[in-house]
């Protein structure tokens, strides 16, 4: 099962890039499995798709606010 954006809040960004990749080679996988007819748990690429997406968001914000914190130059 995924983590919850409590716990992937608490992730550094190097972890949360490093869960991405994962879970986009587990969706990879998943979805090779699909159309060969062997995935048993088809709601588990829903679900991996979630996960990416929240990490996605994650990041985002995570470039925002340093974005925020950051002067700018004149």
């Amino acid at each position: 099962m995924g983590k919850s954006m409590k716990e992937l809040r608490q992730l550094a960004e190097d972890d949360l890039r490093k869960r991405l990749e994962e879970l986009k080679a587990d969706l990879l996988k998943k979805r090779a499995e699909a159309r060969l007819g062997t995935l048993k748990d088809t709601s588990s690429l829903r679900n991996i798709r979630k996960e990416i997406s929240r990490i996605n968001l994650l990041l985002s914000e995570k470039k925002r606010t340093n974005e925020k914190k950051a002067p700018r130059p004149s």
